[in-house]
């Protein structure tokens, strides 16, 4: 809030992925999922009006597949309850947006740090 983390995480993915694309669409779900709880706990206490959250992603595979809905025979094997992010982009909850790994202020946290 403000410019300032409100919650982080960081663990092992429960599934083994095929590709970086579906990784990140599972980590883009699991991130829909806290932001929502977030947004109506904040909406709660400050009696906010609501308004889409912008969720950033680097990468760009992830986020055609999460707004576009474009199911074909790479996705048909990820399991039905990671499309909810599908049903959230869709009504507006979340805005997706891409930014370049580069850019990513957190992507220290989930990197190995040298020694």
């Amino acid at each position: 809030m403000d410019g300032g983390a409100v919650s982080w995480s960081s663990c092992k993915q429960e599934l083994v992925t095929l590709s970086t694309a579906e990784a990140e669409y599972v980590a883009v779900t699991h991130a829909t999922k806290e932001g929502i709880w977030l947004h109506c706990l904040t909406g709660d206490i400050f009696s906010s009006k609501p308004e889409p959250m912008m969720l950033y992603c680097n990468n760009q595979a992830a986020l055609k597949l999460a707004q576009d809905n474009n199911y074909h025979t790479c996705t048909k094997h990820i399991d039905i309850h990671y499309h909810f992010i599908c049903n959230v982009v869709e009504c507006r909850l979340i805005e997706l947006q891409y930014c370049p790994t580069d850019d990513m202020t957190t992507d220290i946290l989930t990197k190995a740090l040298p020694h």
